[in-house]
């Protein structure tokens, strides 16, 4: 009789706990899109695309060259300004010469009417010899004013020249756009032969190697997670282990859930978005890929 009543108990325990296992535990959990941080790259120049490195699909790293824009026009402007550039040391250079001059011709100048000072109080020269002298004194000082006042005008034009340089550089740089990310090229807006303007997107690079997904939660499941939990996602492709995520954000507000759940009566409810992180290396998981969540 103990060995029936045994035996019978057995059984219940089992049944329990597969009827658990087939309710899921009860755990926090949802159905989602997997997600991909996308970066747009524009051109920050205008001009014929003159050739594209990278097609659809393929892997880029973080400063890579993209494609190449038409660089005649800016390397005309360059060239000019670097020439400018040329004439402008060469006026400031003259114009430091004449500094020097000026300051020995006023030196000579000063020396010449302080003597004349002295010399026309005894007599020895008269009024119009010390009226010349101080004139050529006069003159000597607005030399050397007008001789340093060339220099800063020659000064403030290369300044101006090289910011003029500066700013073409970059116009030049801009016409070889790079990756700003490490990725995949996942979209090519442009191809060759085709005008590129100011803003105009070039191409998109996602970055797959870790990828998210966004489950909504009511607020009982809510108060049984926090961040920094481990979650565990199955793509339903009949691997056997699901892979693992961490919960890496709960929205602090409620919503109604989105209209891409299937049920009127479920987005009626009132739920919390979380999302969950996925390491990618082998980037199994792919954009939009539908996936099952539980967060045990």
């Amino acid at each position: 009789m103990t060995r029936h009543i045994l035996l019978a108990s057995t059984l219940l325990l089992v049944t329990m706990l597969i009827n658990s296992c087939g309710n899921d535990n009860g755990l926090p959990g949802g159905s989602g899109l997997i997600e991909a941080t996308e970066v747009v790259v524009s051109a920050e120049t205008m001009g014929q695309l003159q050739s594209v490195n990278f097609k659809e699909g393929d892997r880029v790293v973080s400063g890579d060259t993209l494609c190449m824009i038409d660089t005649m026009t800016v390397s005309l402007q360059l060239a000019q300004a670097q020439a400018a550039r040329e004439a402008a040391v060469t006026q400031q250079r003259n114009a430091e010469i004449a500094i020097k001059q000026a300051a020995l011709n006023l030196n000579l100048a000063e020396k010449e009417f302080d003597r004349a000072k002295s010399l026309i109080k005894t007599g020895s020269i008269n009024q119009q010899q010390y009226d010349n002298l101080e004139t050529v004194h006069a003159r000597a000082e607005l030399a050397e004013k007008s001789a340093k006042a060339t220099f800063e005008a020659a000064a403030a034009e290369l300044s101006r020249i090289d910011a003029n340089i500066g700013l073409l550089e970059k116009q030049h740089r801009d016409c070889f756009p790079i990756a700003p990310v490490s990725g995949v090229i996942t979209d090519k807006y442009i191809e060759t032969g085709e005008l590129a303007t100011l803003g105009k997107p070039l191409v998109k690079i996602s970055q797959i190697d870790t990828v998210t997904v966004k489950v909504y939660l009511p607020p009982a499941d809510l108060t049984k997670i926090k961040l920094g939990n481990r979650a565990e996602i199955d793509p339903e492709d009949g691997r056997e282990l699901p892979l693992e995520g961490t919960v890496t954000w709960i929205s602090s507000e409620a919503e109604f859930t989105p209209k891409n759940v299937q049920t009127r009566e479920a987005r009626a409810n009132l739920v919390y978005a979380v999302k969950i992180t996925i390491p990618n290396p082998d980037e199994a998981l792919k954009i939009g890929m539908p996936v099952s969540v539980s967060i045990p």
